[in-house]
């Protein structure tokens, strides 16, 4: 008999797949033990807090790793772009040292954002590419532009000097220099709480240590720009006045930045094609672009999934008959009753696992 019940066993076990029992407080103590019974592995509370705590970290890292590379080709692109155009525009050739003092601020304030506080993504991500080199040259492209629009008001116009009532710099290189570098440090360093957040920036907080960096940064920029009169770096001090207008003239275009980005996300997703294209959304004259076609869709497709069969179908070009619909409530009651008895559970799985119940039966019973 044990050699019987050993080699019953060993066949059940070919049959079957990798069982996995997750506890349930929910479930009544018969049902509990019953599925634990029939599980090759039993996790518990303390084992899965494990594995989800390993997953949230590898998230959280992911999320960070790819924050960074979006502010890398960003920052990259708005560097390169926008002093190759006011090169080729009007000539003017930015000082290399404040290049360097940027960089230099920049990567120190970069290198917090290891220990930034990240929101893990909920569902297992992926390098995207697309996702990545879109955001980055879209961004970069749009700051470049911010700061030629900058230099033309500074330069061609009297725009702040109406406005603010700031004294006239475009006359002075080197204090169109400083002015320059303090707009250039502020949005690129500002830039890094739009990439590191999913949502809008000002409502995901930063780390600490991140938010600290950049507010030392740019309390050392503002500084320079200000009051710093370095002969060989061809800057000189600009006054507070231009200081706080530089200031709001970035926080102005810091706003569109988190558009920029949804606006990307939504376009590389394929929804925003699907509702023109497919869907053509755009150019339906239903009430609410057609919201009640698309649910009732949505709802037969729900209850074709469920294995219902919608009420008003048509079988061979005619309404269901009478049988039909009798026929749809007994298989209604059978789907219930394998959801809510356990009997049904245990009938459900061995079907879908394709199991021998008689097999089962037999090596419990010995």
């Amino acid at each position: 008999m044990n050699m019987k019940l050993f080699q019953s066993t060993s066949s059940l076990k070919r049959q079957m797949d990798l069982l996995v029992y997750f506890p349930n407080t929910n479930m009544k103590s018969d049902s509990t033990d019953a599925a634990r019974s029939a599980s090759d592995i039993v996790l518990t509370e303390p084992g899965l807090s494990v594995i989800i705590s390993a997953v949230l970290t590898s998230r959280a890292i992911f999320q960070r790793m790819k924050n960074y590379t979006i502010y890398a080709v960003s920052i990259t692109i708005r560097i390169v772009l926008g002093f190759v155009l006011l090169a080729l525009i009007w000539e003017y050739d930015f000082p290399p040292f404040m290049v360097l003092i940027v960089a230099i601020l920049n990567d120190g304030t970069i290198m917090t954002i290891s220990q930034d506080r990240v929101k893990p993504s909920p569902r297992p991500d992926s390098w995207k590419l697309e996702e990545i080199f879109a955001t980055g040259i879209v961004i970069g492209t749009y700051l470049a532009l911010v700061t030629v629009l900058f230099y033309w008001l500074v330069i061609d116009t009297d725009f702040f000097e109406t406005h603010f009532n700031v004294r006239s710099i475009s006359g002075n290189t080197e204090e169109v220099s400083s002015a320059v570098y303090l707009q250039v440090s502020i949005i690129s360093q500002a830039l890094i709480f739009v990439t590191r957040s999913q949502s809008w920036s000002f409502l995901e907080r930063p780390g600490i240590l991140l938010m600290c960096a950049f507010v030392v940064a740019q309390l050392v920029a503002t500084i320079i720009a200000v009051y710093a009169h370095i002969s060989f770096a061809y800057i000189s001090g600009i006054g507070w006045g231009w200081a706080g207008v530089i200031w709001l003239y970035s926080l102005v275009f810091y706003v569109p930045l988190d558009i920029i980005k949804f606006t990307i996300r939504y376009a590389l997703s394929g929804e925003a094609w699907n509702l023109l294209f497919d869907r053509k959304t755009a150019f339906t004259s239903k009430k609410d672009y057609g919201k009640e076609d698309r649910e009732a869709k949505w709802v037969l497709s729900q209850r074709s999934l469920q294995g219902l069969m919608a009420a008003d179908q048509e079988f061979n070009g005619r309404r269901s008959t009478l049988i039909a619909e009798q026929a749809k409530r007994r298989a209604e009651i059978a789907r219930l009753g394998e959801i809510h008895t356990l009997r049904g559970h245990v009938e459900s799985v061995v079907r879908l696992k394709n199991l021998d119940l008689n097999l089962i039966q037999t090596a419990h019973t010995v």
